[in-house]
């Protein structure tokens, strides 16, 4: 089994007990990665969201740590997320979704809620060194998509907490990452 860096990971994380993955997250700062394998970046998005980027209060240096993130998924690999209309798609350069720069750099828009989550959640991802056909999204339709009352009764933590599911996908797909840097 291929190992993959999960960069930016939240604490506690559902990539904590994951077979074949190197996690790291706040305890193990994600900036002492040193590369030689796939990655799935989860960087900070509040200074990046189109919605409330303006009444962002990022901590020091996180603007900066997506933009690592993104030049490590390049370099090495794998998919970035990030809320859906981020600001750090125009800030890289990277392609928006249903764009791509060529088949190993392209983009793609899912709900969160294809993974369980309990709510829509719009999210875009970045791929860097996957091909297009190695990429089959599942679809879980329900009444979730369509409640955004949950939304209003959850807390920070669970609003930035990744589906155990969409976990498990994002990894799976970074495995197939054609990218071998040593």
């Amino acid at each position: 089994m291929r190992t993959i860096a999960v960069l930016c990971a939240g604490s506690p994380s559902v990539y904590d007990e994951m077979p074949g993955v190197d996690v790291f997250g706040k305890k193990r700062d994600a900036r002492t990665f040193d590369g030689g394998m796939p990655v799935v970046a989860h960087p900070p998005c509040r200074s990046w969201s189109a919605y409330c980027g303006h009444q962002a209060k990022p901590d020091v240096g996180e603007r900066e740590l997506a933009r690592w993130c993104v030049d490590q998924v390049r370099r090495f690999g794998g998919v970035l997320e990030q809320p859906a209309h981020s600001r750090l798609w125009e800030a890289a350069g990277l392609p928006k979704p249903g764009e791509t720069k060529d088949r190993n750099s392209w983009s793609v828009s899912v709900w969160q809620a294809w993974f369980g989550y309990p709510m829509r959640k719009a999210t875009w991802l970045y791929f860097s060194g996957v091909d297009p056909n190695d990429v089959k999204a599942p679809l879980l339709l329900s009444a979730q998509l369509f409640d955004r009352r949950r939304e209003q009764v959850m807390s920070k933590r669970q609003r930035s907490a990744t589906p155990i599911a969409f976990a498990e996908w994002l990894v799976a797909i970074a495995r197939t990452s054609k990218v071998r840097a040593a």
